[in-house]
Parts: C-alpha cells; structure tokens; sequence
C-alpha cells in the first residue's frame, strides 16, 4: 500500500483508531488535510472542501490516549509546544489541541489538561508551487509580505520560496514551528540549507539571527503584533531582506489593522501578495506594490476617507491573477 501523508499521521496514533482511519476511502486519504478527533463526537476528515465522517465516536479516554501517543507518551518533553496548543509529530505534521487552560498566579498560560480534541493537520511538501510568484515577481522576492486568511497556503508558499532561494544565506525564525517543523533540532519539512531558530519569539529570534548567522533573508510567519516592530525595524537598518506572512481574510480586515500600516511603513516590504483563500490554497489573489499603495495614499487623503472608498483605491492598484 502506498506510504502517503495521510497513513504516516495515522502511524502516530494507538493501534485500534489508526486502523479504524485506514479503513477511510483511499481518495480521502490522498486529499486528506486534516483529521479532527472530537471526544463523544464521531472522526472527522476534511479533504478537498468537504468532509468526510467515520462511525467512529471517541471517548474521552481514547482521545487522551491519543494526546499521550503523539507525545511519544512524554508529555513532559512537549511542555512548551502544548502551552502553544500544539504539537510537532514526525515528517513535519501537526496536531493542535485543545483542552482546559491551567494559569498561574501571574494569569500567565502554563499547561493544558482534559484535552478534548485534536486536530492532527497534514503537512504537504508542494515543490515548485512558489515558481509563477517569483517569475512574476522578476526574480525579486525579498522584502515580501504573503497575506491569507487560514489554510489560505501561506506555509506551504513560504517553504517552497525558501527551497527556491538555496543559493542565499537565510535564517527562519519558526515561532510556532510551523516552517521547519523541527523534531529533536531536526527539520522535519524541506527547507533547503537555511538556519532555523526553533520556537523562539519573532523578536528575540530576528534579532539573534542578525547578531549570530549573518542572513542576507530572514524569513517568519504570522507578524502583526506591536512587538514585531523593533525586530522588523532591525532588519532594515541591518540591511536584512525579510520574508513574511501574515493573518488577513481579505482587503476589507488589512486596512483595519493599523499595524499592518505601520510595518509596511517601515520599508521592510516592497511587495505584498494576498492569497485567494482556503478554497484555492497558494493561489494569488493579487500583487500590490508597496510604494504604489502609499503612492495613493498620499495623492487621495486617504486617511480621511471611507473604508470602502479606501478599498475602492486600494483594489485600483491590484495586479489580478487567475492564477498562482
């Protein structure tokens, strides 16, 4: 039988549920990319935008044995990772979990306990899928930011461009170890020979990687925070090209968000993409030069304006695409 992604996930689960998800139709297993393990509640797998439901209705009992499973029954070992709500399983695959928050006296977040579900996500290697973005981008990848909302392909672009630049010293920041997938130091995803600070924050990580790898590109994911800007900033006053993603369903919520603003001004991006969304993952929506949005910006008083006037112009300097 054919080792696919789907049967390699299923490998890290207690022998009667990795069975019982063997006995799922074989094009499911192929287009599987999650499979969703509720307690009381019967296995769910998303493929291709529909969903596909077993029998099988888990008990309390079989979902935490699961959780002990994929921790390679250390749950210790996953301490940090769990506090994040997830863990990184062999082959560069996730499982996110969710279960009761346990805080300290600091409200600070230190564990989970009586986990409820699992969202075991398959992590796909998709070679070339970044080529017709950097073809149309002449070559100039740097300084870009890739934003889509959830599942919307912005990983899986990201890893791919950084495959495709493996003649440039890069450093990836891996906050939540999504890009490498890193398992005892080891990247479990095809990053080329790029250097990888595993689950450091993006500042901290940013900031060690220009003091420590010397990065013509630094690239990370899911920016947007007020944090993020003196780690951003450093990468311009270094001279370090920056590769990023970040949250955003569609113009409408970009231009919403201030500090989408205040990073781009900071002139660490030339170009942003959006991406379509789950439907048609990695496709590009469209391509917006940086310098032409503030070009508009200033020329049409844009902060006086409308939110849909201000889409209205925005979307008038949109490169369209009906394909990546």
């Amino acid at each position: 039988m054919q080792d696919i992604e789907f049967r390699r996930v299923v490998k890290e689960l207690p022998a009667d549920i990795g069975n019982t998800l063997l006995e799922t139709p074989m094009h499911v297993q192929v287009n599987a990319s999650e499979i969703r393990l509720r307690a009381g509640r019967k296995i769910c797998i998303f493929y291709e935008n529909q969903l596909y439901f077993l029998d099988k209705i888990l008990k309390s009992e079989e979902i935490r044995e699961c959780f002990r499973s994929l921790c390679d029954y250390s749950i210790h070992s996953h301490t940090q990772e769990i506090k994040q709500g997830f863990i990184t399983i062999r082959d560069g695959h996730r499982a996110g979990i969710s279960g009761t928050a346990v805080y300290d006296e600091n409200d600070n977040l230190i564990n989970l306990r009586e986990i409820s579900s699992i969202n075991l996500r398959i992590a796909k290697q998709i070679y070339g899928v970044s080529n017709s973005l950097i073809n149309r981008l002449n070559g100039n990848i740097g300084k870009l930011l890739i934003i889509g909302s959830p599942a919307s392909g912005k990983t899986t672009l990201i890893k791919d461009i950084i495959r495709n630049l493996y003649d440039r010293v890069i450093s990836v920041v891996d906050t939540r170890g999504e890009i490498a997938a890193c398992l005892n130091g080891i990247p479990q995803n095809d990053i080329g020979n790029a250097d990888v600070f595993d689950s450091w924050n993006r500042q901290d990580g940013i900031i060690s990687a220009i003091k420590t790898m010397s990065p013509e590109i630094i690239v990370c994911d899911e920016i947007g925070s007020n944090s993020d800007l003196k780690a951003i900033n450093a990468c311009v006053g270094a001279g370090v090209e920056l590769i990023a993603t970040a949250h955003g369903g569609s113009l409408e919520e970009i231009l919403k968000r201030d500090i989408i603003k205040k990073i781009l001004m900071t002139g660490a991006f030339d170009n942003m993409v959006i991406l379509k969304g789950k439907s048609e993952p990695c496709k590009v929506e469209s391509i917006i030069k940086v310098s032409d949005l503030f070009a508009r910006i200033r020329d049409n008083s844009f902060s006086n304006m409308s939110l849909v006037d201000r889409v209205n112009i925005f979307s008038s300097i949109k490169t369209k695409s009906n394909s990546n």
